[in-house]
């Protein structure tokens, strides 16, 4: 009996183990089959590219009403670098470069200006409010004299017409709430940074003091098409400034808009706060009416320990990619739920208060710092988006919410009839619980009537096939019958390079700012139109930002423009969406075209056109 007991309890343990080896072995063959999908699809994806994309040495030609041009070489050691453009005088409203300025000096070296004048904030004039109409625009000028009190402005001074600042790169510690505090680096001592604000066409000179050890830095003026050695961008326009040295840019304030200034030495110093707001005002008669006040808000995320599980991401197309993200730890850091912490100015729930008055216009100038797209909603008040990238839209077009991608900038008018306590937040799941808010009050204004009410905006009446671009009517369909000199094609997507999966264009993968000369650029000549058709293979958006011009959106997604209404700098494209772009080539010299979520392009996804001479010069 004892033996029979025996026997039963080790053939059932024996069943035990056999089946526990089976479920083993049937969760390894799964793993095996879900790494044999992935790689396929990686392979595919990488197949694709290399046979349907088109590298800049064939480039497209238009038809034969346009200009011909010899297509890029292969071959760098062939290749004429572009003479270094002659700098401009004062006169042709750009200031003469002094020749120790092209590089970085030490701080006792190098010229101080004094930095004494108080902030340039002054008391709101309160306007005149007119008759109901569509805004007249002989009538009124887009200036704002009421500054957001969130953001501190920089101090300047004024030399022989030049605007001049300092800004001061210093680590500090930021207090981004009661509870949380992180080591930053900052401008002045604050993050962002504080608002350069002048007036279109003034010269300014902005002096940068690098006070942070063991990095070398650079500012670059995003969105501002300066002259190139004026960009910032080490290896490329400049050295670095290292630590104790200073360098000094100078150029034309212009065109009017809300502009970015950040650093431009790697992802980390721009997630450590390296950046701030900069703000051209027109002088000129503009379409909309005057705003009463001000709100300036950037929106940025971060991953922070300790902080709590991040919520959904916004960007992509929400598959999940933790395998693909083992696979490139580096790169796919858009669509991952990874943030934990959201901030308004890098403040988590701020308690600033966003003031106004009830049926008077504000002016808010979204900027966004970070990785993720975000759709900002103000309740109690009615939206209309007016500028994007900086520069105004035909018409003003009403939003239940305004959508910014990665250092984008998005003006929005708003006005509200009901005083009261609002909210102003991202609708994006998760996104305002983990601090991505703001309060909201409208205070009374007095007694309305048909002779005191704000001046109206003039909406835009586009058709109802109208394409948009992030809830924007992008311009009137039709035929694009422009004559380009150049159209090139860039694919967008996942490539396999030395060190495992990057991304690139056209499966070229950048390496480094100090070897740029290593990537074949795309060649424009001076007076050229050009095209410029994305698609974007990958499952995360691309952000693509082109250095020293701005462009018009002339198709999405295959539907042509006949009349474009944006004109910008940077452009998100989806995943497997197509959208194609078309700029001037009126500003010579070298300059990047990147994706702007910052570890898509540490990880590859930069290219550059070069300016050449020439046809003989390629």
């Amino acid at each position: 009996m004892m033996f029979k007991k025996w026997k039963e309890s080790a053939r059932t343990k024996v069943e035990n183990i056999y089946r526990t080896i089976r479920k083993w072995i049937f969760y390894t063959k799964m793993a095996f089959l879900i790494l044999f999908i992935i790689a396929a699809v990686l392979l595919l994806s990488w197949a694709l590219t290399k046979v349907n994309s088109v590298r800049p040495n064939n480039t497209q030609e238009v038809p034969t009403s346009a200009q011909p041009s010899t297509p890029p070489s292969k071959k760098t050691s062939s290749q004429q670098q572009p003479k270094e453009q002659k700098k401009p005088s004062l006169e042709s409203g750009v200031p003469q470069e002094p020749t120790q300025r092209n590089k970085p000096t030490k701080k006792n070296e190098g010229p101080t200006e004094p930095n004494t004048s108080k902030s340039r904030q002054a008391p709101l004039q309160k306007q005149e409010e007119s008759r109901e109409a569509p805004a007249s625009p002989d009538s009124t000028a887009e200036t704002n004299e009421l500054p957001s009190p969130s953001q501190p402005e920089a101090e300047s001074t004024e030399r022989g017409g030049v605007r001049q600042f300092t800004l001061t790169a210093y680590p500090e510690k930021v207090q981004i709430d009661e509870q949380l505090a992180i080591d930053g680096w900052t401008y002045n001592g604050t993050v962002p940074g504080p608002v350069i604000r002048v007036k279109e066409g003034e010269q300014v000179r902005i002096t940068l003091r690098n006070q942070i050890p063991g990095i070398g830095t650079s500012i670059h003026w995003h969105g501002i098409p300066k002259r190139n050695s004026m960009d910032g961008v080490p290896y490329v326009t400049q050295p670095p400034v290292n630590f104790g040295e200073q360098f000094v840019y100078e150029f034309t304030a212009k065109p009017a808009g809300t502009y970015i200034y950040h650093a431009h030495g790697g992802t980390l110093q721009v997630n450590k706060g390296l950046v701030g707001p900069f703000i051209i005002e027109s002088v000129e008669p503009t379409a909309y009416p005057k705003a009463d006040t001000e709100w300036i808000v950037g929106l940025d995320e971060m991953e922070i320990s300790g902080e709590g599980d991040p919520p959904p991401a916004t960007d992509g197309n929400r598959m999940d990619q933790s395998m693909m993200q083992k696979m490139m730890p580096n790169a796919l850091l858009g669509t991952l739920d990874v943030y934990n912490v959201f901030t308004v100015n890098w403040k988590r729930d701020p308690k600033h208060v966003f003031e106004a008055k009830a049926n008077e216009w504000v002016r808010l100038r979204l900027l966004n710092y970070g990785f993720q797209t975000h759709r900002i909603k103000v309740e109690g008040m009615k939206m209309y988006v007016t500028h994007m990238g900086g520069s105004p839209l035909p018409a003003a077009q009403p939003v239940d919410y305004a959508v910014i991608s990665p250092f984008e900038r998005v003006s929005v008018y708003l006005i509200g009839t009901k005083p009261g306590e609002y909210n102003m937040f991202d609708i994006d799941p998760g996104h305002s619980e983990f601090g991505m808010r703001a309060k909201v009050s409208l205070s009374p204004s007095g007694t309305l009537d048909d002779n005191k009410r704000p001046e109206s905006l003039q909406l835009a009446d586009p058709p109802d096939n109208a394409p948009r671009y992030q809830g924007i009517t992008a311009g009137i369909p039709g035929p694009d019958t422009t004559e380009y000199d150049h159209v090139y094609n860039m694919d967008l997507g996942m490539t396999m390079g030395p060190g495992g999966m990057a991304w690139g264009i056209n499966g070229v993968i950048w390496s480094s700012l100090e070897n740029y000369k290593k990537v074949e650029p795309y060649k424009v000549r001076l007076g050229e139109t050009i095209k410029i058709n994305l698609f974007n293979r990958s499952p995360e958006s691309h952000p693509m930002h082109l250095h020293g011009h701005h462009f018009r959106v002339v198709a999405i997604n295959g539907q042509s423009i006949a009349e474009p209404w944006l004109s910008k700098d940077v452009i998100n494209v989806k995943p497997m969406q197509r959208i194609s772009i078309a700029f001037e080539a009126d500003n010579p010299g070298d300059w990047l075209f990147h994706c702007h979520q910052d570890h898509h392009a540490d990880d590859g996804l930069i290219t550059y056109f070069s300016y050449v001479e020439s046809r003989t010069s390629e």
